[in-house]
């Protein structure tokens, strides 16, 4: 890193530093100083014999002085095939959270250079973040260290692909070291094989497992190292580590319970009240159900079953103080009733299709109401921010079901849009639960309309982001995911919600970030193990974020719901687990103002390799140095001892003994 002080005193030349007056121009005095950080990042490029590793520099200068306002500049060669300007806003937000340093006092430049068009991706993000932190502080980089992984808002590393070509360019320019992802020291790469059976050859393509620690210290004698967030790999390149504020990690307090407690016990009453008149209209309707190809009765029966299935489990999770959950079994046990009425009403009906139709026209007429409330509810705050973005993203959900429920009512699967609409008008009634809660929490930090625009828009680009790359890694992969499907649906009705109801894009949008980066992520590796990480950082963030007096009303009940999804559904416990660390820390990082963080210095960890066959030329120099060294001293030494020995045969020459 250099450290420059630049004093430039223009004289008519900059015309935006000129001071101007009504005689003419005169002199100004602009005083600046700034900074440069050069880091080698690695990238993928595609060549005509497939995909190799090629190492870029990035080269961040961070300007302080007059006319400085957090402007951010980027410069590619060539141009990439990514949007670098986005990584390199989003590094310099979170270089300037974690550092607590004002950014609006600075503007940056990033300049990366490459000799290969790379793939695009946003994998430089925590470097570039890295570099702008040392920058900004004023810190020295390892040289030997190199890193990949995208950034998120939160100061989390999120996963990335290539990272065995990474590996390879990060040995071209030198490095000892590889910083990667955590979870990601397990990845697939393809590997075609022939085989001749008879006359015939056959081409079979097939993924192998590769330990890319094993990998890096067989081939390059490498050390390979997984870091969780920023803070982790400042550490690993500067030696320096910011101190993290020791957090109370008790996840239900007793304002969350008090608030969530009586909506619980309210569900399940219901619950108990639809599943018994339920329970009651099929027994008196039953016989009028066909129970023949296709076999409604069965169908519907099931229904009842799985109603009372989720009754009980609420009832459960109530016992246990899992409130949230304790909502969720009554919600799906109130739509399984809901639908188990509608079916029986439906085959009693006489005019079977009026009766589609009027549970349709009440449908929509409940969803109007709701959305006007919805609609109506102020945001003075982070409670009634996620609050009311709840309470508007369930009525997306809900129009969403409305609309399919109405094809197909016109292609007359009445069943299936019966189905629908018991689901979006349970989904309706909920709206209001998420309103009322919000009444029971204070505001203690608050949030206003230019604020939540801008936390809306950057965590939807940031969806974007991640949604294109996923889909260009898991492409190049082969590789097919449910998540993803589910990130670009998501990120869809992000994209329609922004205009009119950004509390209910920026939710969208986080969770569509979280699908988008677990669908790359969990492509191999131990899922139990991500889970339990998932479990832990998510409650860290719930923690930090009641540090700074923000209550994660939204992210605490994800949380709560993963809990009880961990024995049904890894993958499902371990979305919502994520979903949960992403909304407490896009609250803590949107809202909390910077402050200066205190930093200690540990150096620089040592490389714990196994060494390389051919030592690198510092290491040649090195040993060269000890080794004359070593011969200096035994030189010496045999000097001393020749002389005394000398002087001692001289003295006898001189002095015989018989004349003693």
């Amino acid at each position: 890193m250099k450290l420059k002080i630049l004093f430039v005193i223009v004289i008519a030349l900059l015309s935006s530093f000129a001071i101007t007056s009504i005689s003419g121009t005169k002199e100004g005095y602009v005083k600046l100083f700034y900074r440069s950080v050069t880091v080698y990042a690695p990238a993928v490029a595609k060549t005509e014999s497939g995909f190799v590793g090629v190492a870029t520099t990035i080269t961040v200068t961070v300007l302080n002085g007059s006319g400085c306002s957090g402007k951010i500049f980027v410069e590619t060669v060539p141009l990439t095939e990514v949007d670098m300007q986005g990584s390199a806003r989003l590094a310099v937000s979170v270089a300037g959270s974690l550092t607590g340093i004002d950014i609006s006092n600075y503007d940056f430049f990033f300049v990366i250079k490459t000799d290969s068009p790379i793939i695009g991706g946003p994998s430089a993000g925590a470097v570039m973040t890295v570099a702008t932190i040392a920058a900004l502080e004023g810190w020295n980089l390892d040289n030997k260290t190199m890193m990949t992984g995208m950034i998120n808002p939160d100061g989390s590393i999120g996963p990335v692909g290539g990272i065995k070509e990474k590996i390879d360019a990060a040995h071209s320019v030198g490095a000892r070291r590889f910083l990667i992802p955590k979870g990601q020291m397990i990845v697939y790469t393809r590997v075609t094989k022939t085989e001749k059976q008879g006359g015939w050859i056959r081409i079979i393509t097939e993924w192998q497992e590769v330990n890319v620690s094993e990998y890096a210290k067989e081939k390059y004698g490498m050390e390979v190292v997984e870091v969780e967030d920023v803070n982790d790999a400042v550490y690993y390149f500067t030696g320096h580590r910011f101190k993290e504020p020791e957090i109370n990690e008790n996840i239900s307090t007793e304002n969350y319970t008090t608030s969530m407690k009586p909506l619980a016990e309210h569900l399940i009453s219901r619950a108990k009240e639809s599943y018994e008149n339920a329970s009651k209209l099929f027994n008196n309707t039953k016989l009028v159900i066909p129970n023949y190809y296709p076999n409604y009765r069965s169908e519907i029966e099931k229904s009842l079953e799985d109603s009372k299935k989720a009754l009980d489990e609420a009832e459960s999770s109530y016992d246990r103080s899992l409130f949230y959950s304790s909502t969720s079994k009554s919600f799906q046990s109130l739509i399984s009733s809901r639908f188990v009425v509608y079916a029986c009403n439906f085959f009693s009906s006489l005019d079977r299709d009026a009766y589609v139709e009027s549970v349709l026209n009440y449908a929509k007429n409940l969803l109007n109401t709701k959305k006007a409330l919805a609609d109506n509810a102020s945001i003075s705050g982070t409670v009634s921010l996620q609050c009311v973005g709840a309470a508007q993203k369930r009525l997306f959900e809900a129009k969403s079901q409305i609309k399919e429920a109405e094809n197909d009512y016109t292609e007359a699967n009445y069943l299936d849009a019966l189905y629908r609409l018991a689901f979006a008008v349970e989904r309706c009634n909920s709206v209001g639960w998420w309103l009322n809660i919000s009444s029971k929490f204070e505001e203690k930090v608050s949030i206003n309309e230019t604020q939540l625009n801008e936390m809306a828009n950057k965590y939807l680009d940031l969806a974007r982001n991640s949604v294109v790359y996923s889909q260009i890694i898991l492409q190049e992969m082969g590789e097919h995911s449910n998540l993803l499907n589910d990130a670009i649906q998501l990120l869809d009705e992000a994209e329609k919600e922004i205009e009119n109801h950004p509390a209910s894009s920026l939710f969208t949008s986080l969770e569509a970030l979280t699908k988008a980066n677990l669908a790359i992520e969990l492509v191999g590796g131990d899922e139990k193990e991500k889970l339990e990480r998932a479990r832990d950082k998510a409650a860290f963030e719930i923690g930090e974020c009641r540090n700074y007096g923000i209550e994660p009303v939204l992210a605490v009940s994800y949380y709560e719901f993963a809990e009880t999804l961990e024995n049904e559904s890894t993958i499902d416990s371990l979305v919502y687990y994520r979903y949960a660390q992403m909304i407490a820390g896009a609250l803590k990082f949107a809202l909390v103002p910077s402050e200066n963080r205190e930093s200690i210095f540990e150096g620089v960890p040592p490389v714990n390799p196994i060494p390389s066959l051919f030592p690198d030329i510092e290491e040649i120099v090195s040993y060269t140095l000890w080794i004359i060294a070593y011969m200096l001293v035994i030189l010496l030494v045999v000097v001393i001892i020749t002389a005394i020995v000398s002087n001692k045969r001289k003295f006898k020459e001189d002095f015989p003994p018989e004349t003693w």
